[in-house]
């Protein structure tokens, strides 16, 4: 049988802004902007919460009910970052099983159905995660890779999963036994049912429908005066009644990969190498997943500072970020490779680096339209390709600190400033033009003193 887990990250745009800047973990936080702004609260964290700032009250408001606070605009960029690096776990075939659909709701809220197996999984590979264990480890690989305390609902259906999860913030997990989900909502308030309007909560309490129990024993056409034509859905929904699949066409929202340089002083090949290798293992992931990227994001990293013994170390406060968007999506590595260097072109200055992280978004279910002459020939050896690199690996510039060099999504890197900004180009034939003018500065191989890019002990590194 098919179980459906609901992951809500409580707390998920404070989690990131603390990880951003540890300092911040010692005040309360709350985003949305500056009090001095006419905006709205966004997300606030459980000290400004217990102290009456919740979102959507007033940044003014909030600053006299918390004065102390500290009022930050918001990292869109680093929250899509972590929510990618949150998709990619949920999507490892290790933590969800085979056959596992992942579909968000929200950056911050997830569906995940497992127990269904999909095209050419077997029923019993499928049913060896059941939903129980799986959030076990969906819990435990959050917590220790990206340091995010979720909290889980199991059920049978997405209604009863979300409230499950609902009832289990900031970190706790919830079962909702197969057969028993009518008898587990029938006590809970009406406000925890998922998408119901804060004025139709109010209608239903001044007719004293108080609870899902009493929301559940409504007829329809009562359902339908209070609530209006979804009411119905609601009353089902009360009743753990929800037949709303899982979205298995959904792709995820974007991949990433981060790298740590060994040291700052890398010269423009040597980064050069290195993006063409970010460029070509998402390349490999997107044929893996079948999606097509459209957008192409290179970021900078600062090198971290020297401190003290004992003290935090802390990244310069400025960030490089370009994006460029192609004309067609694709999943060529050439293609991305030239957008990558491209972007390089742009970034680099000459000055030191600490790590480089390359991100593709904007992904799609098909690729570029297909030319009626073609001009080339197609890369018959792409799958061949895929394997060598999968199996060999490369010398990179990378720090020991990391497996393989690799990070997922978030760093461990920490800095309040931010930079952004973004260049189009007409397609993939401008970011290659740009990309071979960066080759011509002149290439040659990395110092072999360097430390190997190894993906496990045992293989030769290429």
């Amino acid at each position: 049988m098919a179980e459906i887990i609901h992951v809500d990250l409580d707390g998920f745009f404070i989690a990131v802004e603390r990880q951003l800047d540890p300092r911040l973990a010692a005040r309360p936080v709350v985003i949305g902007g500056q009090p001095s702004a006419h905006g709205v609260v966004v997300a606030a964290c459980a000290e400004a919460t217990r102290r009456g700032v919740r979102p959507g009250l007033s940044l003014a408001v909030a600053a006299t009910r918390c004065p102390d606070a500290a009022f930050l605009d918001g990292a869109v960029e680093r929250y899509l970052e972590a929510s990618a690096a949150v998709d990619e776990i949920l999507r490892d075939t290790h933590t969800t099983g085979a056959g596992a659909a992942v579909e968000w709701t929200a950056i911050d809220s997830v569906f995940v159905e497992v127990g269904t197996p999909a095209a050419g999984v077997s029923p019993a590979v499928a049913a060896s995660g059941d939903g129980l264990r799986v959030a076990e480890r969906i819990r435990e690989r959050l917590q220790r890779e990206l340091g995010f305390e979720v909290a889980c609902g199991i059920a049978t259906t997405r209604a009863a999963a979300q409230i499950a999860s609902r009832m289990s913030r900031p970190r706790g997990m919830l079962y909702a036994m197969p057969g028993y989900e009518a008898r587990l909502l029938a006590p809970l308030d009406v406000g925890l049912l998922p998408d119901l309007p804060v004025g139709a909560r109010q209608r239903l309490v001044m007719e004293q429908v108080m609870t899902l129990g009493d929301l559940a024993g409504l007829s329809p056409e009562r359902a339908k005066a209070l609530l209006g034509t979804r009411g119905p859905s609601f009353v089902r929904c009360a009743r753990g009644e929800d037949d709303r699949p899982i979205d298995r066409s959904q792709p995820p929202r974007s991949i990433a990969r981060e790298v740590t340089l060994t040291h700052p002083d890398a010269s423009e090949a040597e980064l050069a190498e290195v993006v063409r290798h970010l460029a070509d293992v998402l390349a490999m992931r997107l044929r893996s997943m079948g999606w097509f990227a459209r957008t192409v994001t290179l970021r900078l990293r600062p090198p971290v500072e020297a401190a003290a013994a004992g003290a935090v170390t802390r990244p310069q406060p400025h960030r490089l970020v370009r994006t460029i968007t192609l004309r067609e999506a694709t999943a060529l590595g050439d293609d991305l490779r030239a957008a990558a260097a491209s972007l390089l072109k742009v970034l680099w200055r000459r000055q030191p680096v600490g790590g480089l992280g390359l991100v593709l978004s904007n992904l799609q279910a098909t690729g570029p339209q297909m030319s009626l002459f073609p001009l080339a020939r197609p890369d018959a050896g792409s799958a061949t390709a895929d394997t060598l690199r999968a199996r060999s690996g490369l010398r990179v510039l990378v720090d020991q600190r990391y497996h393989v060099g690799i990070r997922r999504g978030l760093g461990q890197g920490v800095g309040v400033g931010r930079e952004g900004g973004a260049v189009r180009a007409t397609g993939a034939a401008r970011a290659a033009g740009a990309a071979r003018s960066v080759e011509r500065g002149g290439e040659r191989p990395i110092d072999r003193g360097l430390p190997q890019f190894r993906p496990s002990a045992g293989r030769r590194t290429g």
